[in-house]
Formats: structure tokens, sequence, C-alpha cells
């Protein structure tokens, strides 16, 4: 019988594990549901599984791949990364223990229940970007970054698997030996790889954040941005083609979301954002500028006509040619076939030449009106809204100050009509004047507080200690608890060395249903938080902001809030 669908696994014991059934396919590999015969835990198994058509050379090599791919994830831990219970042999074929992810990936979600909403989006790029930076800094580029190998474990956590095709690079973030003459960095999906990938040119991490552009993009719009005949005129769209705007493909995507995705998609390394937490985080910001994003009547008109052009799949006339043909062909050699390759290549670019010039035309209009078109309110604007007693809560040359003078934390509500927030995005300015500057020197946002300011939320920052600390609270003011206040998170602020925080910060805060994100000058402060604790008042409720130490002095400005749905 043969090997290949694993069939004739299933029922088998591997370690400690009964295979119950397959899940799925992936490359020489299948993956199994299994039961622990001790504790009845369900987990999912890998198990490499040799094409009767691989010569013996070729099994090697995917038997090495396979391998390392339970090394490489084995020595990473990050709640984003699909962990690694333990990995071995049966019977001459290797296996990788892993947990059961119910949900399945993220390609099957969207399959089942098509594109996701932006807020949604907005989540599961920064956990997934999260873990690539982590890795990164690991020295791992991933190097297949898809839908097909993010995993849902619920509706609000996303993890990402298979580190297969892991590339190593040096500490500094540059590639090492191996992976800048490796052959494998060509390895990968076409719909999803890097421009460097495709033309075997070395990869570190922001061949990652390409990919997981691509990845957005499919997410988004139910297809990834080039679709063609043969896997090599894709992986020859990504190497030299403009990629259709998102707006193309939906009516809610803003100029400003086009383009965080266009910069993401720079066919250079050094034109897109640098980390993928970058990237994440100014997606983040312009889906939460969307409400106040009004088009013009031409940008309206033009991303129509453009919807109209973009095809539904693009035509390539290089069937003969195989992506292992593209993939034989190291650095040194890809040139010597490079001009036959694009005088083929033309005759896509010929078809779609109308549609990526309005696309073009699209996406400089778009430049030229956004910053006209889109308004903010600043919160701190209306005075009268609030506290103002001279010398602890006052007004000044355009900025809010608190000067806590009091043994206890000096809090301010915004009191308006409408003032009640429920999933938001909040970003406000500030600036320590006065106080001791130490590890007890925190100030920050109240948010969803009950309006007898009893129960609350308080995300605080303390720019302390080489780079900053954050720390979210629930206080209840009923607490039987002597001092009401209970931690929900704390740690250090996650910055480099050359973005440690000075006297002036921006903090932003995401808030969805029971889900939290913070952000400190644009970049993430650690992984989302989510509050199991289902209290109804903390559904919704009253901004404010707060100085917690006495003599501490803290300006605020440009408090901007966008509703979120």
């Amino acid at each position: 019988m043969s090997t290949t669908r694993g069939q004739h696994l299933i029922g088998q014991v591997i370690g400690s594990y009964l295979l119950e059934r397959l899940l799925g396919y992936g490359g020489s590999s299948a993956v199994f549901l299994a039961q622990n015969r001790t504790t009845s835990e369900n987990v999912a198994i890998k198990v490499f599984l040799p094409r009767s058509t691989l010569d013996k050379q070729a099994q090697k090599s995917f038997y090495q791949r396979f391998l390392r791919e339970a090394e490489a994830t084995s020595e990473l831990d990050h709640p984003n990364i699909l962990s690694i219970y333990s990995y071995g042999q049966h019977n001459g074929l290797p296996y990788i223990v892993m947990p059961y992810m119910s949900g399945g990936t993220l390609s099957e979600y969207i399959t089942r229940h098509g594109p996701l909403p932006l807020s949604l989006a907005v989540y599961y790029l920064e956990q997934i970007a999260s873990a690539l930076d982590y890795a990164h800094e690991n020295g791992r580029v991933h190097c297949d970054v898809k839908p097909h190998n993010i995993l849902l474990e619920s509706e609000e956590h996303v993890v990402l698997s298979d580190f297969g095709i892991v590339q190593f690079i040096e500490p500094n973030g540059q590639n090492g030996e191996q992976a800048s003459k490796s052959s494998e960095t060509l390895l990968g999906t076409p719909d999803y790889i890097s421009p460097e990938q495709a033309m075997g040119e070395p990869v570190d991490g922001r061949s990652d954040v390409y990919s997981l552009a691509v990845t957005l993009f499919f997410l988004l719009a139910g297809r990834p941005p080039f679709q063609a005949d043969s896997s090599l005129a894709i992986a020859l769209m990504h190497a030299y083609e403009p990629p259709p705007p998102l707006s193309a493909f939906r009516d809610d995507i803003t100029p400003q979301i086009d383009r965080v995705i266009e910069k993401a998609l720079a066919k250079k390394p050094e034109d897109r954002y640098q980390t993928a937490g970058m990237f994440s985080a100014a997606f983040a910001e312009a889906v939460a500028n969307i409400e106040y994003y009004v088009p013009t009547d031409s940008e309206a008109s033009m991303k129509a006509m453009a919807s109209n052009l973009v095809p539904k799949k693009a035509k390539a006339s290089l069937k003969s040619l195989s992506y292992s043909f593209l993939s034989s062909k190291g650095p040194a050699s890809i040139w010597k076939f490079a001009l036959p390759v694009i005088l083929l290549l033309a005759v896509i670019i010929g078809s779609t030449l109308s549609v990526f010039t309005v696309n073009n035309f699209m996406h400089t209009n778009h430049a030229s009106t956004s910053t006209a078109s889109t308004t903010q309110t600043d919160y701190l604007a209306d005075s009268n809204a609030w506290l103002d007693e001279q010398n602890m809560y006052f007004f000044k040359s355009g900025q809010y100050f608190i000067k806590n003078t009091s043994a206890d934390m000096a809090t301010s509500f915004y009191d308006s009509e409408n003032n009640l927030f429920s999933n938001f995005s909040l970003s406000v300015t500030t600036t320590e004047l006065s106080g001791t500057f130490d590890s007890a020197d925190f100030y920050g946002i109240i948010f969803r507080s009950a309006t007898s300011q009893n129960n609350y939320y308080f995300f605080e920052i303390d720019t302390c200690c080489n780079g900053g600390l954050y720390a979210l609270l629930y206080y209840n003011g009923q607490s039987k608890q002597k001092s009401g206040w209970t931690t929900l998170a704390d740690g250090t602020i996650n910055t480099s060395a050359s973005s440690t925080l000075s006297n002036t910060n921006t903090i932003t805060v995401v808030a969805k249903r029971s889900t939290f994100q913070f952000f400190v000058n644009g970049k993430s402060v650690g992984k989302p938080i989510t509050d199991h604790s289902g209290d109804a008042f903390l559904s919704g409720g009253e901004i404010g902001l707060g100085v917690e130490e006495p003599n501490t002095e803290v300006a605020f400005s440009h408090l901007y809030i966008h509703r979120l749905s």
C-alpha cells in the first residue's frame, strides 16, 4: 500500500498517542488528530510521508526540512507560535506532536466565511506580527508565511505554524552564511513568496513582512494580489509587477490602508516596513482612522473603474515552464535566463497594463487628497468637558495639565454628551513635566469607567528603567480588597535601545470587546490582553486621564478617539 496518503496509519499508536483521523496534508507530510491514551488529550501529529515520485535525494531533503521544523520551533517560546510537545521517529518516519487547533487554518476560515472584517484583521495581524518579530529577534526567518500556516486556537487567538523551511540569520538581522548561499531561500508558496525569494536572493525578516502583507491581502480580499496560470508566472509577478490596490476589491478600504499595504508589498526590502510590528501598527492606525475619511467623487468613480478593470485571473502564457525551473537556479545563474523570461512576462504585463495605469493614478490621487478629506476631533479641545481646578487640573497653551498634589491618584473624566465608549481606538500625547521618574511614577488612560467612577480599566506607563514599564489595572472601588486594584498585566515596554521612552510619548489604546492592545509611540508594548471576567460594566463606559504618584505633573494633548464597530 502506498504511504503517500497515510490512511494505513489511522488506528496505529505513535509514542503514547492513538491516530484517529486525518486532518490534512502539506508537502510530504500528513497531519492526524490523535489522542493521548493516558490523559485523553487531543493533539495533532504531523508525520513525514515521502511521495513515491520523489527520488532518494529529494526524500532526504524533505526529511531534513521536517526535522528542521521540529528543532527550530522547539526552541521558540511565544504565545502566537504553535508549540511542539515532542518529536521523534516511528518505524523510520519522523513525527511532531503539537497542540490540536480545532478552529483550523485561516485559509479554511476565509473559504467558509469570506473575507475578514477590518477590525478582526487588525487583531490577527498584530498577533502574527508579534510572533514574526520574536522569531526574527531569535535569528529565524519563517520563509513560508501564508493563511494555511496560521491556525485558529479560538476566535480571538491565532498561532503561526510550520517552520519547515526556516532560514537562520545572525543576531544583528543579517543573513548568515547558510542562508545567503542556500538554494532553499527559493522554497515557499508562489502565491505568497517575496521578490527576493523568487529571485533566489538572500532573505531576512523583511521577506516575512512581504509575505505577511500578501497574507493580509488574502484575508481581506478573499484572494492573493497576483493570480496566473503557472507558478512561475506568479513568482515573476511578485518580482516585477505592482500589486493592485486592495480598494479595488472592497468598498471600506481608504487611501491610507492602501498605502500601508502598498508599502509592505514594496519590491525592495529597504522600502518596506522594517519589522512586522511596524507594519501591524501602521495598519491598525489606518483602520482606526476610517471613521474620519470621506472619499471625493473622483476617488469613488476611479475606484469603481479600477474594480471593473481588475481581471479575475491574470492570463499567462508560461504554462510550459515550471516553478521548479526557477527554483533550480541560484542567484549567480538566474540572470542567464532573465531576458527570455522577461520577454515572455511581457505578455502578462501587456494584458494588464491598463489596469495598473489606472491603479497607479488612483494611488497618486488618493495621496494628494487624503489629508484634505480626513478630519479628527481633539477631545481635549473642549475645556468645559474636563475638570478645571487651578493648580491641579488646568488648560494652558493647548495642553491639559494634571498635577497630582494628593496622596491618591489624580483623575479627570471626559464629561460631555455621548461620552460612553465601548469599542474604540484612542491615542493621546503625554509629557511628564515633573516627578520622581522612578518605578512608581505612573500615568495614563482610564477607559470603560462606570458613571459612578468606581469601576474602570487604567492603562499606565512609567518612563523609567531603560525603556519604560507598563501595566493594565482594574479598579473596583467597592472591592473588599483594601486597595481595590487588580493587576491584569504588566511588564517592560517592548522598545529597542534607539526608541527608549522620553518625557513626551504617544499612548494608543485599542479596545475591542474584552480584548485590548496597547501601543507606545506606534509600537506594541506586548501581546493583546483579554479580560475573562465578563463583568457587564466593563463592556463600555467613560474615558479619563490619570496621574498616579504625588508631586507628578503631566501635560496631555491631541486626544483622538475613534469608535469601532
